[in-house]
């Protein structure tokens, strides 16, 4: 399986699309502000609802180190697919890709524009775009998802907890250090100086390291700090009514090294109203699920995020679920019992990572050996199984039909 590395807002050239958008592994976004920044990390997903699946092979060969649109999905409904969306939007929606992949600052108002005619036509109470690219040498594949909710699925896919509201001082200035390092870290990113996921350090998550010159001093400032105000970040993590805050608190406390005393705060977090602090728990719990088997990890609480409204939500939850299923037959079993139909929706995906992982979370929960395209089998494996335990399955819903052709 391959490891993708999702890369948003390092790039100059996509940097619009990602400045609007909520994305995977470490916040990135506005680097004079040391606290509010957007994401990038491993992980991601989309539906395949057109009448063919796109494929890298499907698009013309693009130029080595220059974006181009590998993918568009809908995910969340059954009634409009990317043919659809295009005969609905016009030239409006090629525009806003052009736009975006240029820099133009205009695509970011193009997008709030289409986001909004798509949910006054679709009555949609949810509606985003997540543009998610990963970094493969040689290939800047750009996938992009329109994530929606429907009236009836908010109370399943949007049960967060009430947004927090009280307001804590920063301890011993943690936060805004935190900042300065991802700054630092992703200005040394993007001149190739580091590379994501590989560097060593102190924590039980640790998405630059501190190898580097730049980056070396941070270290003892986090894990000697952080230990110092363990209650103090904990709180802010729950309670503080600044999602930039409860988002760097859940990242900053993985260097205490101390599974029990931070998985349940994590945990709680993955319900949490604002899509960067989720994705931040979430991607600290799926690096512990990986490199450090030794703590225990409930898979019934992330279960939920399977189907959670954002991309980044559903790209982390499956890349831990996907762990768990590996050292668990415990684990493997609340798979089976509570979220195959989840998985299946994730398997008909156009976007690589979610697809690959979904695959193997189904080989391993159901002993099958089907491909990884044959969606149908899949699904029919579980119409039986559901037969056997007189479980009543209602069908896959009909894929909305259209004459355009998605690219």
């Amino acid at each position: 399986m391959r490891q993708f590395i999702l890369l948003l807002t390092v790039v100059s050239f996509f940097s619009l699309f990602a400045a609007s958008s909520d994305k995977d592994t470490v916040p990135i976004g506005n680097k004079k502000n040391s606290v509010q920044k957007k994401e990038f990390d491993p992980t991601e997903d989309t539906s395949a609802l057109g009448k063919k699946d796109v494929k890298a092979k499907d698009v013309d060969a693009p130029a080595p180190n220059v974006p181009y649109i590998a993918s568009v999905s809908i995910f969340g409904t059954s009634r409009i697919n990317e043919g659809i969306l295009r005969e609905f939007l016009g030239k409006d929606f090629d525009q806003w890709i052009e736009k975006g992949l240029k820099g133009d600052d205009s695509s970011l108002l193009m997008e709030q524009k289409i986001i909004e005619r798509v949910k006054a036509k679709y009555g949609f109470p949810f509606a985003e775009f997540s543009i998610v690219q990963f970094f493969d040498p040689g290939d800047y594949a750009v996938h992009i998802t329109l994530d929606v909710v429907e009236k009836k699925d908010v109370e399943k896919r949007m049960s967060f907890l009430p947004a927090p509201t009280q307001e804590f001082k920063d301890p011993d200035g943690l936060i805004k250090l935190w900042g300065e390092y991802e700054n630092t870290a992703l200005d040394l990113l993007e001149t190739d100086q580091i590379q994501p996921e590989v560097q060593k350090c102190q924590a039980l998550h640790c998405p630059f390291g501190h190898k580097h010159a730049k980056l070396k001093k941070y270290e003892s400032l986090f894990v000697n700090g952080v230990k110092k105000n363990k209650k103090a970040l904990l709180e802010i993590q729950s309670k503080d009514k600044r999602s930039e805050y409860r988002a760097a608190a859940t990242y900053l406390l993985p260097y205490l090294n101390d599974g029990p005393a931070i998985i349940p705060g994590l945990i709680e977090r993955v319900r949490d109203n604002d899509a960067l602090v989720r994705n931040n728990a979430l991607r600290v719990l799926g690096d512990i699920t990986e490199k450090h088997k030794e703590f225990d990890v409930p898979i019934r609480p992330l279960l939920p995020a399977l189907a959670y409204p954002k991309t980044s939500d559903r790209s982390k939850a499956i890349y831990a679920i996907f762990h768990l299923a590996s050292n668990s037959e415990a684990a493997r079993d609340e798979i089976l019992k509570r979220s195959v139909p989840e998985l299946l929706d994730l398997l008909d995906a156009k976007q690589p990572d979610q697809k690959e992982f979904a695959f193997a979370v189904l080989r391993k929960v159901s002993g099958k050996d089907f491909t990884i395209n044959d969606v149908q089998s899949w699904r029919n494996w579980y119409t039986v199984l559901n037969k056997e335990r007189g479980i009543a399955k209602d069908p896959a819903p009909e894929k909305p039909k259209t004459t355009k052709q998605p690219f």
